[in-house]
């Protein structure tokens, strides 16, 4: 578990307050493109985390992410002859299992954070279709994103004072 001063929580946070706006620019929000959404937000975790450094957090988040939608955007572009939720699995799982081996490297990877991020993924995949308004926006995506970071940038603002 990470264990943030405000200076790094204050720099995460700009980061992913940054990022949040850039995912959003970059994946777009038609309907046709939402496929990006997993690898786009693994990436804004990532680059949150690399600003944390191995101490930081959101690396379990990142890597779950990253493998996720690295699975998620191959299942789309190649179609492979295979169970599209066995593919994401398999990435979420190579995720989770990247992240495990970096945090036997020292990197703070909380196992909880990982396992709760496929939760949290395969609950979007499985309520999507009830509210796609929503959840099929990657606005919504940027829109949490930014908050989690303004809420770490003031927080880490306030504590340096």
């Amino acid at each position: 578990m990470s264990d943030r001063t405000p200076e790094n929580r204050l720099r995460q946070g700009l980061v992913l307050l940054l990022a949040a706006v850039a995912f959003v620019a970059v994946v777009g929000t038609e309907p046709a493109d939402f496929y990006y959404v997993p690898l786009g937000l693994g990436v804004v975790y990532l680059a949150s985390a690399l600003a944390g450094g191995r101490q930081g957090a959101y690396w379990a988040t990142a890597v779950v992410l990253v493998g996720f939608g690295a699975a998620v955007v191959f299942a789309r572009k190649a179609r492979p002859d295979l169970d599209v939720a066995g593919l994401y699995l398999l990435g979420a799982g190579l995720g989770a299992t990247a992240g495990l081996l970096l945090a036997r490297r020292g990197f703070a990877i909380d196992p909880l954070g990982a396992t709760a991020t496929i939760a949290l993924a395969g609950a979007i995949l499985a309520f999507q279709p009830q509210w796609p308004s929503v959840l099929g926006d990657a606005r919504t995506y940027g829109l949490l994103v930014g908050l989690v970071g303004l809420a770490n940038a003031v927080a880490g603002g306030i504590a340096r004072r």
